[in-house]
């Protein structure tokens, strides 16, 4: 699978280390068994010299050692695996188509991201990495080891394989549907407890959490009931797996009492290494019933990464330069999903340099047009230029160069209000205050103990949602984007400060070609001309003034505001 290969290719000089350094432990771990031997019989024979002696306790050391640095290795490929394949997702998220996207939701990619990374990395390390590196090795080395002893102690083995895996595919069909439904049953669990930890305001205004503790508690129940009956199985797997290795060195210690052609020390070696040649095929079959488990979820992660990707973003014209004149042209879009046709065969031109407003009723098509303007979703019928260039045929990250969106999320990172403000552009702190004063955040500031260098929280949660949106909206005057796209940027503020603010940005990012979506009317009195939208549709054109004074659908948007 692509997705394995990837992340294999990242780590191959550490697996192939790993994989090598437990097949050397295995080696010696059963070579010094066997070495055993050869001390009982030179002890039994009264031949015993120091020489073996010495590789006995040399081979045990170095298997002491080696099991230290083993630990490097170990650490190394299960974490570095297990935060590789999530970093697939990241990738996944840098291609992904807008729509597709948003058809799986945050809350339940999180959870294939989450369940499906931590699946990856136990089918690979504990299943398939499990088996060249101990399960193969022990017994191959085990069977090889007890035929230098005697060649018919091997049969004994070969009739145990039998009855082992017979039983075993009778326990582990059981086994199997056990898992299946713990799969299912926590998926249900980590459902309602990621919506119960994201929803706090929802749930909690709606006295929802007694009812989500109940569910919760009872699927809770379920999972630990069915973990009970794993467990159970398990342990009654490798009790037969046990009585089975028992009987088998009960009967080698009888055909060692009536047949003299075994040593002590042979005996001894053979009991010692019967064990380790049952157990890998014990472990295989637990394990296998595990990978078939986790490839399920594996599978599911493996759907969100095969999704539809964006292929303008990689591909088509490079535009290094933008001057900022957009058109749309007969532009027609409809979400095919819910069938819900947004725009229709809509026209206007946007000069570069100017500031244009969006206004309408929620619904009109105003986020929409935006985002056929950033390309996260595509047009069905017409065109969009920018300067004369199709966008259809133009290579997004190369456009994104040059445009900047900033929706009324305004998303706010665990970092200092600097790194916030500038990221890692290299700028005096003084035009940075300066800037903040300009988006009415200088009061804000001035209670900051740690000024510029004050730590935001994750998302921004030691902050209103007004503030949130000024420090995205300080940005622009850091930016050198040509485009600048505000989608009611400025929602969560009061009058007062809005006003002022979105002044402050009208008349001070000159040289710029500014579109606007608006939540309150007054603010955009200064732009050069406003659209106003009805069903997807421009039904008015025209300055603030010139629109007020035509008495139509926008002085109906205007007074119902007020």
């Amino acid at each position: 699978m692509k997705l394995f290969k990837e992340v294999i290719k990242e780590n191959k000089f550490i697996i192939i280390f790993y994989v090598f350094i437990g097949i050397v432990i295995n080696f010696i771990d059963l070579y010094s068994v066997t070495y055993y031997q050869k001390i009982l019989d030179a002890f039994q024979y009264k031949t015993l010299t120091f020489t073996p002696l010495i590789i006995y306790g040399i081979l045990l050391i170095t298997s002491t050692i080696l099991g230290y640095i083993e630990n490097y290795p170990e650490q190394k490929v299960k974490h570095g695996l297990y935060f590789d394949f999530k970093l697939q997702a990241l990738k996944k998220m840098k291609t992904i188509d807008y729509l597709e996207y948003q058809k799986i939701g945050t809350g339940i990619l999180t959870q294939k991201v989450e369940d499906g990374s931590s699946a990856s990395r136990d089918i690979l390390v504990d299943f398939w990495l499990k088996i060249f590196r101990w399960l193969l090795p022990t017994a191959i080395f085990s069977l090889f080891f007890i035929y230098n002893v005697n060649k018919k102690f091997v049969l004994f083995v070969f009739g145990g394989y039998i009855i082992v895996i017979i039983v075993s595919n009778i326990i582990l069909k059981r086994l199997y549907k056990l898992k299946e439904k713990i799969l299912t049953n926590q998926e249900y669990l980590n459902k309602h407890l990621v919506r119960g930890f994201m929803e706090l305001v929802v749930f909690r205004t709606n006295k929802k959490y007694d009812t989500e503790i109940k569910v919760t508690k009872n699927a809770i129940k379920n999972v630990v009931n069915e973990r009970v009956k794993i467990k159970l199985v398990h342990e009654m797997f490798f009790t037969i797996f046990a009585f089975l290795v028992d009987i088998l060195k009960i009967a080698i210690l009888f055909y060692a009492v009536f047949n003299l052609d075994v040593s002590v020390g042979g005996v001894v070696t053979v009991i010692a290494l019967l064990y380790k040649a049952y157990e890998p095929i014990a472990i295989f079959n637990v394990e296998y019933t595990s990978y078939k488990l986790n490839k399920i979820t594996v599978n599911k992660y493996i759907e969100f990464l095969d999704s539809i990707d964006d292929q303008n973003l990689e591909s088509g014209k490079i535009i290094k330069n933008v001057d900022g004149n957009i058109e749309f042209k007969n532009v027609s879009f409809t979400y095919k999903n819910i069938n819900k046709n947004v725009i229709n065969d809509l026209s206007f031109k946007i000069n570069k340099n100017t500031k244009v407003a969006l206004v309408g009723e929620s619904g009109s098509g105003k986020s929409t047009i935006l985002k056929l303007l950033m390309g996260l979703i595509k047009k069905d019928d017409g065109q969009i230029l920018i300067d004369d260039n199709d966008l259809s045929l133009i290579n997004l990250n190369s456009f994104y160069d040059h445009v900047t969106y900033v929706s009324q999320e305004a998303p706010i990172f665990d970092g200092t209000l600097k790194e916030n403000l500038v990221f890692d552009k290299k700028i005096d702190d003084e035009k940075i205050i300066d800037v903040l004063k300009l988006v009415c955040l200088d009061e804000f500031y001035d209670k900051l103990k740690d000024g510029l260098y004050t730590e935001l929280g994750e998302k921004g949660i030691r902050m209103s949602g007004g503030e949130r949106q000024r420090v995205a909206l300080a940005r622009l005057f850091f930016d050198e984007s040509k485009i600048i796209i505000l989608d009611e940027a400025t929602s969560a503020m009061d009058n007062i400060t809005e006003k002022e603010v979105m002044n402050n940005i009208v008349k001070r990012l000159n040289n710029k070609t500014i579109i606007i979506i608006a939540h309150r009317l007054e603010t955009i009195k200064d732009v050069d001309e406003i659209y106003v939208l009805d069903k997807g549709i421009i039904v008015e054109k025209g300055s603030y003034k010139e629109l007020l004074n035509k008495n139509g659908y926008f002085t109906k948007l205007y007074k119902s505001a007020k």
